[in-house]
């Protein structure tokens, strides 16, 4: 763990050069000049994939401190003080529109950008490398002069799954690149070099800026995301940590996987792809197809609504997209590859005076027909460290999880912010890489505030939940709650605490209570204060830029009692069991294929109905899903009681049943979710239907250094008729000259037409 600030300077500088030693063994992997498998061998891992005990390089190493270990230097603060500068507002994305065009040589629809716009391509069905597969001189990377100009892969396996249905109305158009100038976590830090932070800006092959983006998206406008790669084209210039290639996945819509973003599709410096994020309600294609429920629809922009088929039980509200380049999520996720996404419906407009029968008026202001965020705050929560220097630093202690020592709330450091006498809604992102959290308001006398908690990650409750304090809250998940400010006076304050106390990225010590907290005992650095909310008099509008809100205005939000109604636990067609356990796994050369072609040892695995434990292989089924529409039963297993895991399951939610023998929290119980903490020791069984599109998806620990450690698995949904997903696809191996696939295989302990399935199901029950 961290070294308190008044450590000797002796135990300093020993900590110092074991971090400075194991920050050239990152930058060795991350450029791919070692690997991980020879580090073992080296007796730098040992066989359980922790990092070896030497002095010199391990922060927990003996050293002239006998039994004490010598910890990690504090990250340096500059002189910043707590709440000394504003939050930043995330940066919110502006869409373009597109138009349909019939493209004379093929008859394919295609979506043209404006006129100005530079893009150049059209956004079509089959990605550009499709055409520059048969004509390689043309359509290439203008960045490098090798490879595709798109960095989807070719063919009708990445092709956007139905297209024409879900014709992208608008597009994003964004690049990840080196941080612009001027770039600092706090005005008193200095600011970051280029490749230390790597981040989202809009723009075609754009330098990247904080704070991270926002894309306001709603239900009955499909869009296109265009991604520019304008990171180095050497791998080498990452600042000491990250990967310049990359993919982007949509956490947590319902989207075809060809645009997931987790199917070994990443895609190289010079290349763009594109994402077709469909606003596909759930259930599209099973419930209220005649889009006849007023309730599941979008906002039109002229006070009406966009009817859309599917579910209105389950709509979807705040989400996030990061990257998710196997082996290196963590890393680029943690230099600023990532942003949020709000989803507005008929029911979460993002207006709270209009009434119409269907808007539930909720928190967010109405200068706009929809997606106010006056009252409506996003707040992506991260932990972070600092080299002497000021510059970002990650640092691997181990293949258990990186803790930093601070936190930030969109990339800021210790921030406040200024609310009115009123009702606001906040969208809490734990976007952090191992740590936990958990967050409770204080007034100035250390007395909790209470609020109501609507949403879990991303999914309403069916009623409001009074709490005066969160449950836990894993990396990826995210909170929703509704925060009464009229309770207070103009000039009285209300601070956010985090009481989650690590030593390590195992699994949380303890809770700390809140006056321990107030009193600054806990040894974590990043237990205490998270930000300052101040009553003030007036705010401007960040929906209408020059309007000031006052403190007299009526509020006229609300938060009705029932936001949804609840969906049933139903008999399931089948069950399965997954279990996330270390070691116990196979051959390592049958581990991470394509990518590392068997040089590569990985630690954490995965064991389906409990049969043998796999780590990841991007080119093996571990889990069928033959018929879209059927009901199932999952439940993940924790396979081990020293640390725990953040389970995310790609594409679709799971209503939460039980936890087995434990307790499940009001906030969690029959409530649709998309990350679920196991609890050391724990397991967790929830219900999920598929549906809507096929391919290739994931499910992984979201301890992001779990996942980069290959407790990943894949899983495929085969679709009806006449679509490509009928059938497996295969695996793509993304090269800066193009791609070269590969034949996926099936475990029969993920297949439930053979008999190892059922077998397995009982063993798996037992277990």
């Amino acid at each position: 763990m961290y070294l308190p600030h008044n450590a000797s300077r002796r135990r300093l500088r020993d900590a110092q050069r074991a971090r400075d030693n194991r920050a050239e063994i990152v930058k060795a992997i991350s450029t791919g000049q070692v690997t991980r498998r020879e580090l073992l061998k080296w007796g730098v891992f040992t066989a359980g994939g922790l990092l070896a005990c030497k002095s010199g390089l391990s922060p927990f190493a003996r050293s002239a401190f006998a039994e004490v270990p010598t910890g990690t230097p504090p990250s340096p603060r500059f002189g910043a003080q707590l709440f000394t500068q504003a939050m930043p507002r995330l940066n919110l994305q502006q869409p373009v529109k597109l138009k349909k065009w019939i493209n004379p040589r093929d008859g394919s629809l295609e979506g043209r950008f404006p006129k100005g716009l530079r893009e150049g391509l059209n956004a079509k069905g089959e990605s550009w490398h499709t055409d520059f597969s048969g004509d390689p001189s043309q359509w290439r990377n203008p960045k490098t002069n090798r490879g595709p100009v798109e960095g989807r892969p070719p063919g009708i396996w990445f092709a956007h799954q139905r297209w024409q249905e879900y014709f992208p109305q608008v597009a994003y158009v964004m690049s990840i690149g080196p941080v612009e100038k001027g770039i600092a976590f706090h005005p008193k830090w200095p600011d970051q070099k280029p490749d230390k932070v790597w981040a989202f800006n809009s723009g075609r092959f754009t330098r990247g800026t904080l704070p991270p983006p926002l894309i306001k998206a709603r239900y009955g406008e499909p869009m296109i995301t265009r991604v520019y790669n304008n990171l180095p084209v050497k791998r080498s210039q990452n600042g000491g940590f990250g990967r310049h290639e990359t993919t982007v996945h949509f956490h947590n819509a319902h989207n075809g996987s060809d645009s997931d973003g987790a199917c070994n599709a990443h895609f190289f410096p010079g290349q763009f792809y594109d994402y077709h994020w469909s606003t596909t309600l759930v259930r599209a294609d099973m419930i209220n197809r005649q889009a006849t429920d007023r309730r599941a629809s979008g906002p039109d922009g002229n006070g009406g609504l966009i009817h859309v088929p599917g579910d209105f039980r389950e709509l979807q509200g705040t989400m996030w997209f990061h990257d998710h380049r196997f082996f290196f999520t963590a890393e680029n996720v943690y230099k600023g590859m990532a942003g949020m996404i709000n989803y507005y419906s008929g029911p979460d407009r993002g207006n709270e005076r209009l009434r119409d029968g269907v808007n539930l008026r909720l928190p967010s202001g109405s200068e706009l027909d929809w997606g106010n965020c006056d009252f409506d705050v996003n707040l992506l929560i991260a932990d972070m460290a600092f080299d002497r220097q000021g510059q970002y630093f990650f640092d691997i202690f181990d293949t258990d999880g990186f803790l930093g020592d601070m936190l930030h709330v969109n990339f800021a450091y210790s921030p406040y912010f200024e609310v009115l006498p009123r009702k606001y809604r906040f969208r809490i992102l734990n976007a952090c890489m191992a740590r936990f959290l958990k967050l409770v308001l204080v007034n100035e006398n250390g007395t909790k505030v209470p609020f109501q908690f609507i949403a879990n990650d991303g999914n309403f409750v069916v009623r409001p939940i009074k709490l005066d304090e969160l449950d836990q809250q894993g990396v990826a998940e995210r909170y929703d709650i509704v925060v009464d400010f009229s309770q207070f006076k103009v000039g009285d304050k209300v601070r956010m605490l985090n009481l989650l106390e690590f030593s390590n990225g195992r699994k949380w010590d303890r809770e700390v209570p809140v006056k321990e907290v107030l009193q600054g005992k806990s040894p974590d650095p990043a237990v205490g204060p998270v930000m300052e909310f101040r009553v003030v008099e007036q705010v401007e509008s960040v929906d209408r830029p020059g309007k000031i809100h006052r403190a007299k205005d009526r509020d006229r939000s609300r938060v009705p009692r029932r936001l949804t109604k609840q969906i049933p636990i139903v008999k399931p067609v089948r069950e399965r069991f997954i279990e996330f356990k270390r070691g116990g796994g196979e051959d390592p050369r049958n581990g991470c294929v394509p990518e590392c072609d068997g040089k590569e040892e990985f630690p954490w695995t995965i064991r389906v109905n409990g049969e043998k434990s796999h780590s990841l292989n991007a080119n093996r089924v571990s889990t069928l899903i033959p018929r879209p529409g059927e009901v199932e039963h999952w439940t993940y297993i924790n396979g081990g009681g020293g640390w725990d895991h953040p389970i995310h399951l790609h594409f679709e939610e799971g209503v939460t049943i039980n936890r087995g023998v434990d307790f499940i929290p009001k906030t969690e119980k029959r409530v649709r979710k998309d990350v679920w903490r196991l609890r050391p020791g724990g397991r967790v069984k929830f219900q999920v239907r598929f549906g809507e599109y096929g391919g290739a998806y994931v499910t992984h620990c979201h301890n992001t250094i779990h996942e980069d450690n290959a407790m990943l698995m894949r899983y495929d949904i085969l679709t009806d008729g006449d679509e490509v997903q009928s059938g497996l696809i295969p695996t793509p191996n993304p090269t800066p000259d193009g791609v070269v696939y590969l034949t996926p295989e099936v475990l029969p302990e993920g297949d439930p037409s053979t008999a190892v399935f059922r077998k397995g199901v009982r063993k798996g029950r037992k277990g």
